[in-house]
């Protein structure tokens, strides 16, 4: 029944600052159209840890070129991400086989490949696409794709709404782990979304948006058992324990200016489970890279071990679930597209099997030029 209502919201209906996803750009209908864009960045990490094996610091560097063509109503795009590191992360000791990571460090694969069509106020992907509904990093971590379709329903300009919208989408196979056969959809996670969300105007220079959005990922026997973040196990090492679906609610509070602000609150909870399954992720943006010399931001997350699935959740902070604690991200603007950024964060591992880790804390600093064209 449930599987049902998901798939009747998909025919009905048919993603920074850093940590907070920005919205949607959708541009005017052209006849013909190309575009060769790319994002990326250079990072040297460094770990403090009163945990052992935690000890790591590593540079990093990631490109993510990508093409889009647009014929008419039709955008085709595909893209690429390539990775090299100082220390490769999925080569673990014998003991400790762990994926920490939503990505190989050394590693050439196809990143997106997509088409979509828009018909006024229809739009839809097909493909590897670009997570269409702004989840924070507690629930998605921007580094993964969909892989199946997406429908969303949009209108414009409606009484004191700038924006509102409904959106559908299946997917299979959405996580880069296993290596091997990325597009072997057999044997493969699955997941199911149905998101409506509304955007208004406060003001001449404030928005407010509301998304709503359930989320149901089936066939989890099928997870990479390396991911082994922080959802509970039947068995040390072996499959998850729980099922995995997730209410989550995203409040995000926007204003332009001299220093502009965003606001976020995101609440999510695994209704599939009666305990252990609630996160909470707050935010706070102060100035751009993108608009401003500077800019300034802050996160708080308390995330329980169930909240949601962690082999989806953001990787920047170890513990995808089970964890609490902040990180703080000075920005400056080097160029128009280059922008310099140090990252601190603190926090610990609250729900650790072992009581005596659960307030140790664990200290990270990073030092990153982003980029994106």
């Amino acid at each position: 029944m449930k599987r049902s209502l998901l798939i009747l919201a998909l025919a009905a209906a048919a993603a920074p600052a850093h940590a907070q996803d920005p919205a949607p750009v959708y541009q005017p209908d052209k006849q013909y159209s190309f575009e060769l864009e790319g994002d990326g960045f250079l990072r040297q990490e460094f770990t403090d840890s009163p945990i052992t094996f935690l000890e790591t610091d590593r540079t990093l560097l990631r490109v993510r070129p990508r093409v889009e063509i647009g014929v008419n109503r039709f955008l085709f795009g595909v893209g690429g991400d390539f990775g090299v590191a100082s220390a490769r992360n999925t080569r673990f000791a014998p003991v400790l086989p762990l994926l920490r990571d939503n990505f190989d460090s050394r590693e050439a694969r196809l990143d997106l490949a997509f088409a979509r069509v828009q018909v006024s106020g229809l739009r839809l992907d097909a493909g590897r696409f670009v997570m269409p509904v702004r989840l924070t990093e507690m629930v998605w971590d921007r580094d993964l794709r969909p892989q199946g379709a997406a429908a969303a329903l949009e209108t414009r300009d409606h009484g004191p709404f700038k924006r509102l919208a409904l959106t559908g989408l299946g997917a299979r196979g959405s996580h880069v782990f296993p290596q091997e056969g990325a597009f072997d959809l057999s044997d493969r996670e699955t997941l199911w979304l149905a998101s409506g969300s509304a955007l208004a105007g406060i003001g001449e220079r404030s928005t407010f948006e509301l998304v709503a959005s359930y989320l149901t990922w089936s066939d989890l026997d099928n997870v990479d058992r390396r991911l082994r973040r922080q959802n509970r196990r039947r068995s040390p090492g072996g499959p998850l324990a729980a099922g995995y679906d997730v209410v989550d609610l995203v409040a995000r509070y926007s204003r332009e200016g001299k220093v502009a602000v965003q606001l976020v609150a995101d609440v999510c909870r695994n209704t599939a489970v009666d305990d252990r399954n609630d996160g909470l992720w707050l935010a706070a943006v102060l100035g751009s890279t993108r608009t401003a010399p500077v800019s300034l931001e802050y996160t708080f997350a308390r995330v329980d071990a169930d909240a949601t699935l962690a082999a989806f959740a953001a990787d920047d902070f170890i513990w995808e679930t089970g964890w609490e604690g902040y990180r703080g991200d000075l920005g400056v603007r080097v160029h128009d597209h280059w922008s310099a950024h140090v990252v601190a964060q603190r926090q610990r591992f609250k729900d650790a099997p072992v009581v005596a880790d659960r307030d140790l804390w664990l200290k990270r600093y990073r030092l990153e030029l982003r980029f994106d064209y």
